[in-house]
């Protein structure tokens, strides 16, 4: 399909910006999951606890518990590296944002400290796409100011910023831990997935139904479609957003969060290890210590409904900047976080 060779077009543009190295479905032997792996998902119609911080940021707090990560074998669109499936614990509440970093929000950071994104340092620019012609081209105008989308349309303030890089992601955190005194992060891919899932165990936290996904995600389909129409491969139905949407445009999930699912991918804390899935001891949900690329997830405005789902991972080198793939939403870490689970 031709987002995801446009993806790996990359590649051969940039070497040292790799792309994930197998992105295929694969079938792997069964392993056994404990039956009790579940969340603590809140009650129906009830109400996620809030904290809006100094800066405007809005978090709902995400509570501990266990849940099983990766996918099943034979889940639709699976890709090998998301198994097999393990048990893992969330031993700590924490708060999320519950939204992924709007334009706005990035933006006074950079206005605050005069920082310039890596697409901007380097003089070759971010990366974004020749709608016409369907192919990624690395130029000097593309960063997260302009990302490169075709006119009339821009941009909101109230849109994810994208075109940012994981070193990017990791600057505004640091910057807004020591505005508001407490520690902000990017979530551990396991917080993410956890967060993401709120309690469920299918493809996407409204359940197994791809006809439903463009009720619930910004994804690539009909709008992308009568925009760009060298797009091709995308889901059923039109969501009414060829490109990015507002960060809170469809419903929450059960934790309150929005736009888990499409929109813009999200940079996580952890570094990404091929056989993580299968060696990470016992039921932490700690990353790699160290490693060449970092994980991202969630998919994107361009993504069909594979690269959509609550267990899809890829990965790629920290300084990557795509207008696709490179958004981040952020973690405020519990001051009176007690253990749970």
């Amino acid at each position: 399909m031709l987002q995801w060779t446009i993806v790996l077009a990359v590649v051969a543009a940039r070497p040292d910006l790799p792309v994930v190295a197998d992105a295929s479905v694969a079938v792997e032997a069964r392993c056994a999951v404990p039956a009790a792996a579940t969340s603590a998902a809140p009650p129906p119609g009830s109400a996620p606890e809030v904290l809006i911080d100094g800066a405007g940021l809005r978090f709902v707090r995400i509570p501990a518990g266990r849940f099983r990560m990766g996918s099943a074998p034979d889940e639709p669109g699976r890709a090998a590296k998301e198994g097999p499936r393990r048990e893992v614990v969330v031993d700590r509440d924490f708060w999320m944002a519950d939204r992924e970093t709007t334009v706005a929000q990035f933006r006074a950071f950079v206005e605050a400290t005069g920082y310039l994104t890596e697409a901007e340092r380097d003089a070759g620019g971010g990366f974004g796409i020749d709608f016409a012609r369907g192919v990624v081209e690395q130029s000097a105008a593309v960063t997260w100011r302009e990302p490169g989308f075709p006119p009339p349309f821009r941009q909101a303030d109230d849109h994810p910023v994208i075109v940012v890089s994981w070193a990017d992601a990791d600057a505004f955190c640091r910057w807004m831990s020591e505005r508001e005194g407490a520690t902000y992060r990017l979530p551990t891919e396991a917080e993410w997935e956890y967060a993401a899932r709120a309690g469920g165990d299918a493809r996407w936290w409204f359940g197994d139904d791809e006809a439903a996904l463009v009720r619930h995600a910004n994804v690539g389909d009909a709008s992308l479609h009568r925009a760009a129409p060298a797009f091709t491969g995308l889901a059923a139905g039109d969501d009414g957003h060829p490109f990015t949407a507002p960060a809170d445009a469809f419903p929450p999930n059960p934790f309150g969060l929005f736009g888990v699912h499409g929109n813009a991918w999200e940079w996580c804390a952890d570094w990404h290890r091929d056989d993580w899935y299968r060696d990470r001891p016992g039921t932490s949900a700690e990353g790699p210590p160290a490693g060449d690329f970092r994980v991202i997830r969630g998919g994107g405005w361009l993504d069909p409904p594979s690269r959509t789902r609550s267990a899809q991972r890829i990965w790629f080198g920290p300084t990557f900047r795509y207008c696709l793939l490179s958004g981040f939403r952020v973690v405020r870490e519990l001051d009176d976080a007690s253990p749970g689970a």
